[in-house]
């Protein structure tokens, strides 16, 4: 067990006694779509846009990931990634909603170079309900664009191409969380969740009419907030009368009672993600695979399996694009054609000279104390802060940082560093080498020493 995982198990379990005890708030405003045009606005529909047949257009999947990227993970992600390449050629790409703690950021640099999108899920994922309801404008400025900022400075992504948002356990602040989205120059969000419109599903639109459907859980989004766009997450379900969950890992019985799903079987899994695909097939709305890590790297190595021959069959349908959610509404604010699609696609591969981020300056920092509690360690790409990052709670001008496309190279810092951090010795001297060993191992062991007693405390 790992903190990691002990974390997203209890996090999941939360949102889902959430949801049963929440009353859906209906929501009222409709969209005029004679005013809302793309490329700036789009109704909520379960067709898709602009008039377009479903089966002219590409199916489009995003997968995407929550909280830590941690190097217990990568391995995971590797197999997910390996080989595997949309009709046009170009590598499938995944979207990583990234947490701080416990995040190694050279791992993040890594996944980004090879055409993932990463987003912003908070700094610290506090397991309060209470702590993200109760909020304002400024508390998610600190809590959404800090962690963005982090990302910037210690996996030097740039900015601009950090921008989608999804809230600790689906949970928002209404419009004060969408308010601070347009402040951070922000472009999607990828929080809110419906039940109502699964079957056929929803499309992403734009809130300039506000929330057009149900709100499950509030407070609930009322104001407009012109141009940008919700990804909903609509629902998964375990067979045709089987139990609806938001993420895909907790829809089977077992994780209510231990999370270990010893009982499925491969072909059970691939079955499960099929009967989902097929629902949103129907009208190629996109399918959004919401999930958690950890499901994957539990005892039963066959759901991993499943998933893999999920991914294997997708590869094999020449309609079917897997791509960042980015892209995907790029696609959405000038739809083509399949055969348009031919001469102009905008799942083209990335030219690797405009949008690799180089980590230059691997480090691994050590930190013997932290403001959550205890030992911390952290990969990055540039030199170590002075402190194990964390929240801060006053206004910082890189709340309305929104349009850098250049990393500002390293930190700047120039003091002496307190004894709470150890920095690495001379880089090449032997020294160097087995401390980096060393350190590398025990960011390994962090999440699991750590979660032993989160999990069984």
């Amino acid at each position: 067990m790992f903190r990691q995982i002990s974390i997203t198990l209890l996090a999941a379990l939360l949102v889902l006694i959430h949801t049963l005890v929440a009353e859906p708030t209906l929501a009222t405003p409709t969209c005029d779509s004679e005013k809302c045009i793309l490329p700036d606005c789009l109704c909520m529909s379960t067709m898709p846009p602009m008039g377009l047949k479903p089966e002219e257009i590409p199916q489009m999947v995003f997968l995407t990931f929550d909280d830590a990227v941690a190097d217990v993970m990568y391995p995971t992600y590797q197999k997910i990634l390996h080989n595997r390449t949309n009709p046009n050629g170009c590598n499938i790409g995944m979207t990583f909603y990234v947490t701080h703690e416990g995040t190694n950021y050279r791992l993040v640099n890594e996944l980004y170079n090879r055409g993932n999108e990463i987003a912003s899920h908070t700094v610290t994922h506090k397991m309060d309900y209470d702590y993200w309801t109760n909020t304002s404008v400024e508390f998610w400025q600190r809590e959404a664009g800090y962690q963005r900022y982090l990302l910037h400075t210690h996996s030097n992504i740039p900015l601009n191409k950090i921008q989608g948002f999804r809230a600790p356990f689906l949970q928002t602040g209404g419009d004060v969380t969408h308010g601070a989205l347009r402040k951070l120059g922000m472009t999607f969000d990828s929080s809110y969740t419906t039940t109502q419109f699964m079957d056929p599903p929803i499309w992403p639109f734009t809130m300039d009419y506000g929330l057009t459907h149900e709100c499950i859980m509030p407070p609930c989004s009322k104001d407009k907030h012109p141009g940008l766009w919700t990804v909903p997450m609509i629902e998964f379900r375990n067979g045709e009368n089987g139990a609806l969950c938001k993420m895909a890992d907790t829809c089977f019985p077992p994780y209510l009672t231990r999370p270990h799903f010893a009982n499925q079987t491969a072909k059970e899994v691939f079955d499960y993600f099929m009967f989902n695909f097929k629902r949103f097939n129907k009208t190629r709305a996109p399918f959004s695979i919401n999930q958690h890590m950890y499901w994957f790297l539990l005892e039963n190595q066959a759901i991993l399996e499943g998933f893999l021959q999920f991914l294997d069959h997708l590869g094999s349908l020449d309609y079917v694009y897997i791509v960042p959610v980015s892209k995907g509404i790029e696609w959405l604010k000038n739809p083509k054609t399949l055969a348009e699609m031919q001469t102009k696609n905008v799942f083209s591969c990335d030219s690797t000279s405009d949008n690799m981020a180089p980590c230059l300056k691997p480090q691994v920092c050590y930190y013997t104390t932290s403001i959550p509690g205890g030992t911390r360690f952290m990969g990055s790409c540039n030199s170590c802060p002075a402190e194990y990052p964390w929240l801060l709670d006053h206004d910082d001008e890189f709340m309305m940082q929104s349009t850098s496309t250049k990393v500002e190279t390293t930190l700047t810092t120039t003091q002496a560093l307190p004894i709470t951090m150890q920095t690495t010795p001379a880089t090449g001297s032997a020294t160097h080498l087995g401390y980096q060993l060393v350190i590398s191992v025990l960011l390994v062991v962090q999440g699991f020493v750590l979660s032993f007693f989160q999990f069984f405390g």
